[in-house]
């Protein structure tokens, strides 16, 4: 901001230039999620020696197109029926909805401890509970919003937007938010909006930016006094949904960290064993706080690539000391055993856990690689690969522990996966005789039968299958390579090799210019400016090789890096977002 209030031609001459300095560069925190750009399609396709990746990626363009249509056409018969629906509170199943109640405290609450069980247990099981609903706008909409979350977990929800008995409640809760936006706001106001979430993933942006800025508003970031442990647990809960909400969305929080001094309270339904999950989420939280602060934004992208590098090492290395400090059998890295997991909700915590880690691991992977490469020796380039493709093999092989339900969170379920699945069938299209292609041939594979398994479940709402495809176009690719059955493929192949010999990374001189063909468009800095730097950065030589893959030598192959015909500049996106497959927009 200071830059381009300081020069205004210079800010011109950023907006018109299309520099690669400028943010859209940069990848984004699931780098593969959108559709691969035109040319790098095109280049994909001379691989495989045929067009059916351009096919399949317009069967999703089309349906992801056709989805997005259907959820903003909004009838005015479910208008009206919204409206209606906070009318009345009569319950003739009274047991039905306690046993909701019920089951959200059992698989819910302790991951997200924002509440106080005993209280709301008592106002939900009171003898005028119609009455106090009517009363209290509020209140009715936070009861709903956990008799929906509890009728989720209750086998009452489902994949499609609005069906299913657990529908029903969120809508009723939802039918209280422009109440709740333009109240005077209060703590049942501030957690009935936030724990919406949990039920629609569509609505998360929304709903946690306005509980966010209201729970800022009331002061709960400040909240210190005797009687605020509610407040302090609402806030803390909050603060690390919308942190990691923001690092896998891209968006930008509303909470200002350096405004903070509400005490981490003490939670005893969150402590498994020796892991206090309520805390190492908080870590977590404000780990990504950091990275997306630190890495992404404008101010970030136009840092010298020698201090991005810096600041990405240091990430990692924070990143690693949380690993370490979370127990084994939590941990994340180590394959999880279901036998030491017995405590209830013990594995889904794990699994968070681990997905949490990997997330982050392979946005500061593929940030470094993409963005700082210029100045990261060939070696550390190698160790940068290989971690990529060990962390989106780890991510498909935990696929066998998600629970394919309608309460999973969309981006265990789906999200993650899917980013792992395009690195690694990247990845094997190009490197189709590495040594561990093979292995990672199957987990592909084990992914594609995950995302079937989404389509089953779902009876046919969330065509997982589809992506599956990609599986299938991998494997039919190694297979004709190593048959010899495509010229293209081997012809590819030995240039990518004369590639590999004569330009694998670049190197920076001492008049800080690339010397070799491998000529990334890096933007390489003013030597003038740079003249009290060092010309490269090493990664931290003592941050560990993942264990729980086994390293191979075999060189790999990296797309953008390693062949000077992919361009950094070339990474943008078509424009749809292939998680419009599974999640409609609100």
């Amino acid at each position: 901001m200071d830059s381009l209030l300081v020069n205004r031609q210079a800010s011109r001459h950023l907006r018109d230039s299309g520099h690669p300095d400028q943010l859209t560069t940069i990848s984004g925190f699931n780098p593969n999620i959108s559709f691969f750009p035109a040319k790098r399609v095109k280049a994909i396709n001379e691989r495989l020696g045929h067009s059916r990746l351009d096919q399949l990626l317009e069967q999703i363009r089309a349906l992801v197109s056709t989805k997005i249509k259907t959820a903003c056409a909004i009838p005015q018969s479910y208008i009206q029926r919204r409206h209606s629906l906070s009318q009345s509170h009569e319950f003739p199943d009274r047991a039905s909805i306690q046993a909701h109640i019920a089951a959200y405290f059992e698989a819910v609450h302790p991951v997200y401890p924002f509440l106080s069980p005993d209280t709301f247990r008592q106002k939900a099981t009171a003898e005028d509970l119609s009455h106090s609903l009517a009363a209290d706008r509020a209140w009715a909409a936070l009861f709903y919003a956990i008799v929906a979350i509890g009728c989720q977990n209750n086998e009452g929800g489902s994949f499609e937007v609005g069906v299913g008995e657990a529908w029903q409640y969120f809508e009723r809760s939802l039918s209280y938010f422009p109440d709740l936006v333009f109240g005077r706001g209060s703590l049942t106001a501030v957690q009935a909006i936030f724990s919406s979430t949990v039920s629609a993933f569509q609505f998360e942006p929304l709903m946690l930016s306005e509980a966010s800025m209201m729970a800022q508003a009331l002061g709960y970031h400040r909240s210190n006094g005797v009687q605020e442990t509610a407040h302090r647990r609402t806030f803390w809960v909050l603060y690390y949904l919308e942190k990691t909400s923001c690092f896998g969305t891209a968006r930008n929080s509303v909470i200002d960290d350096s405004n903070i001094s509400c005490a981490i309270p003490d939670v005893l339904e969150s402590a498994f064993g020796d892991y206090d999950w309520f805390f190492c989420f908080i870590k977590y939280g404000r780990l990504v706080s950091k990275v997306h602060q630190s890495l992404f934004n404008v101010s970030a992208v136009s840092q010298p690539l020698q201090t991005y590098n810096a600041t990405v090492n240091s990430l990692r290395s924070e990143l690693e000391t949380w690993r370490l400090a979370i127990p084994s059998r939590f941990r994340p890295g180590e394959v999880p055993k279901p036998r030491l997991l017995r405590e209830p909700l013990a594995l889904k915590i794990a699994l968070l856990t681990h997905y949490l880690y990997f997330h982050a691991l392979l946005t500061l992977s593929w940030t470094i690689l993409h963005v700082g490469t210029a100045r990261v020796a060939a070696s550390q380039q190698d160790v940068l690969k290989r971690e990529l493709l060990r962390t989106a093999r780890s991510v498909l092989e935990l696929t066998a522990f998600i629970e394919v339900a309608p309460s999973a969170p969309v981006w265990i379920l789906a999200v993650l996966p899917l980013s792992a699945l395009m690195i690694l069938f990247d990845l094997v299209v190009h490197n189709p005789t590495h040594a561990e292609t093979g292995l990672s041939l199957a987990l592909l594979d084990m992914a594609g039968g995950h995302f079937s398994r989404i389509e089953y479940a779902s009876k046919g709402a969330l065509p997982g299958s589809l992506v599956a495809e990609f599986a299938h176009l991998a494997r039919q690719y190694v297979s004709d390579v190593r048959n010899g059955k495509t010229k293209t493929g081997s012809e590819t192949i030995r240039a990518q090799r004369r590639v590999e010999n004569t330009a694998t990374a670049p190197v920076i001189t001492e008049d800080a210019t690339l010397e070799s063909t491998a000529a990334l468009r890096v933007p390489v800095s003013n030597p003038s400016m740079d003249a009290d730097r060092p010309r490269k950065t090493e990664l931290d030589p003592t941050a560990p090789v993942q264990p729980w893959s086994p390293a191979s030598f075999d060189p790999i192959f990296f797309p953008l890096l390693d062949d000077p015909s992919y361009a950094l500049n070339d990474v943008q996106w078509l424009g749809i977002d292939v998680m419009g497959l599974f999640d409609q927009l609100y």
